[in-house]
Formats: structure tokens, C-alpha cells, sequence
């Protein structure tokens, strides 16, 4: 599942390729104001997806059946009563004295011979109540008992590990609407300014000043920037219907999230602390270990298994004839019981002890699978925190460029053609500098996800981080 969730396509680009294929989507207005959206912050919306989200509702189904598991260990201590009845109708000589010693109803006439040999039918109606208790079976309901107890803290930190895996998920998503957002604004910014840019240049193809040539230049770059526009636009919808299936509501409602990705970049941490935090504060890490544990707890039982058992009986019984008078009596006792050779015991204890060592190799082969994905993350957030400082400044650059074309286009010594150029330039570069952005922050959020950091208060200092 961790290998799955951390080669997830980042949302844009699946978006992009989505965008690629024939299918359209409708377009929101552009223009909508901001007070007729509903907002949500990123808390808002994590909540939402806890409370959703289908496999922690799984894992929570999972940690109560171990609980049930736990209280049925449990029960066995205690004391078994049942209610018991029959009927029995027979003329065997050995069952019929056996109704009347019950019933209490032996007259001088059932001693005779005849009567003995041969006796009339008789029926007998019992009703009692029996009970059993478990006196010492060799520690082997308490090992029973220590071993579900094991599993309830492995089932519980399961849930919880899925918890922080919903809060990774979650966050990747709202991190795509802020960036959707984000491009949005800056492509629509830029395309009005454009669209002032065009005006102007047609007034002046109008009057014979600037080459058509140049003008039907612009207009080809200036399609451009709206196909972006259309994209973004397309982009911003689809995150935010993707959040809302993640939240368990209508894929089209609107709403607006608050916040913007930060623009710093984040200490990354050491390899060899990551991976020791990992290895001490991973939630399914620490619940592989409760499984072990519990196995080898397992193991030890069955080893024991052969060792004696004592248990406490008895039984109150009424037996009656007629149904209107009745024999009382009572039974009170112990029994014992010990295995000299049972022939399921070696294989029974060759089983838990292997489960137990499979459940080790795969503890091995987490605690490998967690170094190398720490190993690959680290790898691509210092790729990306590099990248950063040279697109910031390819950024910047662009924007100089595009002022600065301005101006000499303003003084007719460049082309409307040559400034729509610079400004694209400056459209791919701000969008690039945005990804940037959001694949620092969503890299980061997935080192603290490795590592075990993404945990509640991981999650407030990213709501704060946010600005939400």
C-alpha cells in the first residue's frame, strides 16, 4: 500500500493527462466572486476525509474484532451455565430403576421380581441446571488472553498508521487545488493583460503602424496562454471534485480552500535520523512487532498445550414421572484431563512457530521497503530543493523580461509578437516555479509520512504552515 501511495502521479499532471484525451470538461465562471463560495481550511477538510475514508473505516472494523477476540479469551475464566431438559419413555429394566432411584418412587411393588425382570414402561422428566468452571489449564487461557491483548494494540496502531496515511492523502489533494488555484490566478492575470496588449497592437495594425504579420503572431501566442487558462481552469475543478469524493460528498460542490503554499523551503532532516524515527515511530511498524509478539506468545501455548487441566463441574436436577412431583438431587465434582499422546501437537506447534518466523521476515522486509523509500524521498527533495533557487531566479528573470519588453515595445523597438513571446516565457516559468512549490511541500509532507512524523501535531503545524 506505501509503495502504491508514494508512486502516486502528482494530481496536476494527472490532470493534464487527462486533459489530453478527447474528454471536455465544462467550464465554472471565471469571474465567480469570492463571497458566494463557501470556504474550508485544510483541517476542515482533513476531518472530513478521516471520517470517510473507507479503508480507516476497515481498520476500525478490524481493531473491534480484536477486541471481541480479547473478551472471548476472557470469558473463558469464567463459569459456564446452561439449562438442561429431557424426556425418556423406556421399559429397560436397568433404566426404568434407574427413573425411580431419580424420582424417589419406588414402592414395595417394584422390588418384586416380576416387576424387576419385567417392568412397565415409564417416563421421566428431567430439568436442571449445569454448570462448569475452569480450575488451571496451565497458564494456557492466560497465554490466550496475553496474546489477544497483543493483538488489540497491533489492530489499534494499524488504525492509526491508516490515519496518517488519509492525512497524506488528504493534504496532496488540497495542495493541488491551492496550486490549481494558484495557476489559475496567474493565467488569467496574465491573459487579461494580454488581451490589453492585442488591443492596442490591433489599433495600431488598423493604421498601417506594426506588420500584420507580427499582429497574427500575437494572437497565435495569445491562443496559447487561453488554452493554459482553459487547462487551468479544468484543473481547478477536478482537484477540488477529487477532494470531494475523498470527503464523502457531492463531486461537484463548491467551496473555496484558504491558504497558499509557502514559498520556503523546509529542513529535509538525515537520512540515518529519518530512517531511526521510522523504525521507532512508525504506527505499522510498531504494530508488526504487537503481532510478533503475539505469535510468539501463541507458540509458547501451544508448546504447553499438553501440560494437565482441571476443571470444577456440577449440576442440580430435577426428575419427575407425572410433572407433579419429582426427585431432587445434585452432583458437585472435579475432573482432570492430560494429553500422553495427542497426534495434532507436533505439527500444531510446527505451525505457530513458523507463522511466527514468516511474521519476522516480513517485519525484515518493512524495515528494508521504509529505508528505501526514505532513501528515494530524501533523494527527490534535495533534487527538488536545488531546482528551487534556479527556477526562483529564472522567475524573476522572466519577469524583468517581460517589464522590460513592455517598455520597448511602448518605444517601438520590439513587436507585439516578440513581447507576447517573453510573456508565455513568463507564464511557464511563474506555473514552474508553482509546481515547484507544491512538490516541496508535498515531498516534505511524505518524509514526515516515512518517517512517522504525520501525526496529529504533524498535521496542526501543517494547517498552520498553510496559512489556513
Amino acid at each position: 500500500m506505501i509503495a502504491i501511495l508514494m508512486k502516486k502521479t502528482l494530481p496536476f499532471l494527472l490532470v493534464l493527462g487527462l486533459l489530453g484525451s478527447p474528454f471536455v470538461f465544462s467550464e465554472e465562471p471565471a469571474a465567480r466572486p469570492p463571497e458566494m463560495l463557501s470556504t474550508m481550511t485544510f483541517l476542515d477538510c482533513y476531518k472530513k476525509v478521516l471520517a470517510h475514508y473507507p479503508a480507516l473505516k476497515k481498520k476500525y472494523e478490524e481493531l473491534e474484532q480484536a477486541k471481541a477476540g480479547k473478551n472471548l479469551a476472557l470469558a473463558e475464566l469464567f463459569p459456564r451455565i446452561q439449562g438442561v431438559s429431557s424426556m425418556v419413555t423406556s421399559d429397560d429394566p436397568v433404566e426404568v430403576f434407574s427413573m425411580l432411584l431419580r424420582q424417589e418412587s419406588f414402592t414395595d411393588h417394584d422390588f418384586q421380581l416380576n416387576a424387576m425382570n419385567s417392568p412397565r414402561h415409564r417416563t421421566n422428566y428431567n430439568f436442571g441446571v449445569q454448570g462448569e468452571m475452569l480450575l488451571f489449564d496451565s497458564f494456557n487461557t492466560i497465554s490466550k488472553i496475553r496474546s489477544a491483548r497483543r493483538l488489540v494494540k497491533s489492530a489499534d496502531l494499524e488504525a492509526d498508521f491508516t490515519e496518517m496515511e488519509a492525512s497524506l492523502v488528504a493534504l496532496e489533494n488540497y495542495l493541488a487545488i491551492l496550486l490549481a488555484r494558484e495557476l489559475f490566478n496567474i493565467t488569467t492575470g496574465l491573459k487579461n493583460v494580454i488581451d490589453q496588449d492585442l488591443k492596442q497592437a490591433d489599433d495600431l495594425q488598423k493604421k498601417g503602424m506594426i506588420l500584420g504579420a507580427d499582429f497574427y503572431a500575437a494572437k497565435v501566442a495569445s491562443a496559447g496562454v487561453e488554452r493554459e487558462l482553459n487547462r487551468t481552469r479544468a484543473m481547478l475543478k477536478t482537484s477540488r471534485m477529487f477532494m470531494n469524493i475523498l470527503m464523502g460528498e457531492d463531486p461537484a460542490l463548491v467551496w473555496d480552500a484558504t491558504g497558499k503554499i509557502p514559498g520556503d523551503v523546509q529542513e529535509r532532516g538525515e537520512l540515518q535520523n529519518l530512517i531511526a524515527q521510522a523504525y521507532q515511530k512508525r504506527k505499522d511498524l510498531v504494530a508488526m512487532d504487537s503481532m510478533i509478539d503475539a505469535e510468539r506468545i501463541e507458540s509458547l501455548r501451544q508448546k504447553t498445550s499438553f501440560l494437565p487441566k482441571i476443571y470444577g463441574f456440577g449440576d442440580l436436577a430435577a426428575d419427575s414421572h407425572d410433572l407433579t412431583s419429582s426427585g431432587k438431587n445434585f452432583t458437585v465434582g472435579m475432573r482432570g484431563s492430560v494429553d500422553f499422546f495427542n497426534p495434532t501437537y507436533p505439527d500444531r506447534t510446527q505451525e505457530a512457530k513458523h507463522r511466527t518466523e514468516a511474521l519476522k521476515a516480513d517485519r525484515q522486509a518493512l524495515r528494508d521497503e521504509i529505508a528505501k523509500q526514505l532513501v528515494g524521498e530524501l533523494t527527490a527533495y534535495e533534487t527538488v530543493t536545488a531546482d528551487h533557487p534556479v527556477l526562483l531566479q529564472a522567475y524573476q528573470d522572466a519577469q524583468q523580461a517581460s517589464d522590460l519588453t513592455a517598455k520597448l515595445y511602448q518605444e517601438g523597438r520590439k513587436s507585439i509578437a516578440d513581447l507576447l513571446a517573453i510573456r508565455r516565457t513568463y507564464l511557464e516559468t511563474a506555473s514552474g516555479l508553482q509546481q515547484i512549490l507544491f512538490t516541496l511541500e508535498l515531498e516534505h509532507a511524505k518524509l514526515l509520512f516515512l518517517s512517522g512524523q504525520l501525526d496529529e501535531d504533524g498535521i496542526h503545524q501543517v494547517n498552520t504552515r498553510l496559512g489556513t
